[in-house]
Order: structure tokens, then C-alpha cells, then sequence
């Protein structure tokens, strides 16, 4: 490998990883308060929190009124998806 090559991985490299890391997903812990078709309100310690579900969305089933849950989600564009729901 020469040093341009080596220099081009690199800066791909680096052009990539803010994509990576936006991503990868995040988690809270709460309490479902109500479940729509496309969206599930959870209150957390840091108050209630709105996310859509959609058929991707793993454990569905888990989010029933009352339901102690923990969720994994992704944010884009200020909008919160849940991408699995998990009882604890």
C-alpha cells in the first residue's frame, strides 16, 4: 500500500465514523403510558418522552399501558424511534 492509499482509507475513515456513532443506539429506562399505532408515549425520571414504532420495531408487544419497559432508540432529525422494547 503506498502513501496515498493509506491517506484516502484514512480520510474515509474519518468521513464515516460521525455517521457510525449518530447510529448506534441509545437507551432509557420507563413506563409506557399509552401505545398508538406508530407511536408510544413513555414516561421517564426525566418526564414523558414520545417515540415512533414501526414494523422494524423489535418487542412491540412489550409496550402495554403500565408496562415497565426499557427501550433502545435512535434520534433523527429531533424525532425519537424505538427500535426495540424490552420489559425489565
Amino acid at each position: 500500500m503506498n502513501l496515498k492509499t493509506k491517506f484516502a482509507a484514512l480520510l474515509l475513515v474519518l468521513a464515516l465514523a460521525p455517521a457510525y456513532v449518530m447510529a448506534q443506539d441509545m437507551e432509557f429506562k420507563g413506563t409506557i403510558v399509552s401505545k398508538e399505532e406508530k407511536s408510544i408515549k413513555v414516561k421517564t425520571k426525566d418526564g414523558e418522552k414520545m417515540l415512533s414504532i414501526g414494523s422494524k420495531t423489535k418487542g412491540v408487544e412489550n409496550a402495554t399501558d403500565g408496562a415497565k419497559v426499557t427501550i433502545k432508540y435512535t434520534e433523527k432529525d429531533g424525532q425519537l424511534r424505538a427500535s426495540e422494547i424490552n420489559p425489565r
